[in-house]
């Protein structure tokens, strides 16, 4: 009867071994045939030498076959060098086994992550530490872990997608955009777009006010991992105009921090934004005038005071002559038209400024970095301007008192608000309808 055979251990050939044979050699031939690769690594002087290794261990490392390798830490990135030396001084030089992934260079400058275990052995005469060591590639599993990390986003980026959304995945090596458009069948059609940072500049998909943000928050998602969002204008969602979305994006690296995904979903939000910019402009503005109410033009400007400091502001309190009686001979309604065409005019002559209607028929102006001539002259024209103001299809003569302030030192809208009122005093009791311009 045959009998099912006992597993043997080189021990069991003790006293029957032939003195005179070479058994290094059987060893040789045994490590050699191995498919992974095994060394001897020697540590002594801060150094990690190697003593021994097998033909498979070139391999492993990209190297070819017959190539001699004494010195592991040439063949690895340089933050991994210093990796190795630290945890083998906690490790091995302790009697401590030691695992860890490392990312070296091929013989053609390529990525290449090893893994190595080993632990200490007393074989070797040294003066330092000797460990035996498997080292094994897994650049192919790596590679293999950052696929399911894309893939497994991909898929959690479009469970979440919704009926106005479009799911995008830009590829950062290839400068490639694909987007994804939902059918009218509930299935996904891609749009690859290659060239995207030039094509989007060039085909204007993003509003020329929100390009700095848009651009700037890629680059920065392409620099590094990281998650965020950003709301701007964009032809993406409907290719006839601008519309509102929103972007969710997370960026993906790989092994060695470099980003090679950014991928994300492009809500429309247009409704929306709308809406809060109609509920905004309730809050803020004059709904005669169109400028800022009294309220938010006071604080938008102390706001620009502190922001500016050492920078020479101006602040205006402009007054319409004589406006009771546009009220009493043409009615409250043309004298709305007369304030909102002085209004259009104020932000007309001072794009750069904030603007606001303090109450009745005084306005209140702040406008920084300009020269105190060139802010005089604006509004010697705007008033010129106002002579032949166009009301219900007839020129009418409107005019108006300036008091204009300025400093370079103080961020107090008390104290341009009162100096430049003081002025207007002056105009009012001088003859009317001219600008008054003094420092504080």
């Amino acid at each position: 009867m045959e009998q099912k055979a006992n597993n043997r251990s080189l021990s069991e050939l003790n006293g029957r071994l032939m003195d005179t044979y070479l058994w290094h050699q059987v060893g040789d031939v045994l490590l050699d045939s191995l498919e992974v690769g095994v060394a001897l690594f020697e540590m002594k002087n801060d150094s990690v030498r190697i003593i021994y290794h097998n033909k498979a261990f070139c391999g492993v490392m990209g190297y070819d076959d017959d190539k001699v390798i004494t010195d592991i830490i040439e063949m690895l990135c340089p933050r991994d060098q210093m990796a190795l030396v630290v945890v083998s001084e906690q490790t091995l030089l302790k009697g401590k086994p030691m695992s860890i992934e490392l990312l070296g260079i091929d013989k053609n400058g390529r990525e290449n992550w090893i893994s190595v275990s080993s632990k200490p052995v007393d074989f070797i005469a040294t003066e330092g530490v000797v460990a035996l060591a498997v080292v094994t590639n897994v650049t192919h599993d790596k590679q293999k872990h950052l696929e399911s990390i894309i893939n497994y986003e991909r898929c959690a980026m479009l469970q979440e997608a919704m009926e106005k959304s479009l799911y995008f995945e830009y590829d950062n090596v290839a400068d490639t955009m694909t987007l994804n458009y939902r059918t009218p069948e509930g299935g996904i059609e891609p749009v690859e777009v290659r060239n995207y940072s030039v094509y989007a500049k060039k085909m204007h998909l993003v509003h020329p006010e929100d390009r700095e943000l848009f651009f700037g928050t890629l680059a920065r998602a392409c620099s590094k991992a990281m998650k965020g969002n950003i709301i701007y204008r964009t032809t993406v969602i409907d290719q006839q105009n601008y519309k509102w979305a929103r972007n969710t994006y997370i960026s993906i690296a790989d092994n060695n921090g470099r980003v090679v995904r950014v991928i994300g979903r492009i809500d429309d939000i247009d409704d929306e934004e709308r809406e809060k910019a109609r509920t905004t402009k309730l809050i803020e503005y004059d709904s005669t005038t169109g400028v800022y109410n009294k309220l938010t033009a006071a604080t938008k400007i102390q706001k620009a005071l502190e922001e500016n400091k050492g920078m020479r502001e101006f602040f205006a309190i402009i007054d319409l002559d004589d406006f009771k009686e546009y009220n009493d001979t043409h009615g409250h309604s043309f004298g709305d038209e007369v304030l909102k065409s002085v209004a259009g005019d104020l932000r007309a002559s001072f794009p750069e400024g904030i603007v606001g209607r303090f109450g009745g028929d005084e306005f209140i102006m702040y406008v920084a970095g300009s020269e105190v001539k060139t802010v005089e002259d604006k509004f010697r024209s705007f008033l010129t301007k106002l002579e032949h103001t166009l009301i219900r299809g007839k020129n009418h003569t409107v005019k108006c008192s300036v008091g204009v302030v300025w400093s370079e030192n103080t961020d107090s809208y008390a104290e341009y608000f009162d100096g430049a009122d003081a002025l207007l005093y002056k105009v009012k009791n001088s003859g009317k309808n001219r600008v008054a311009c003094e420092m504080l």
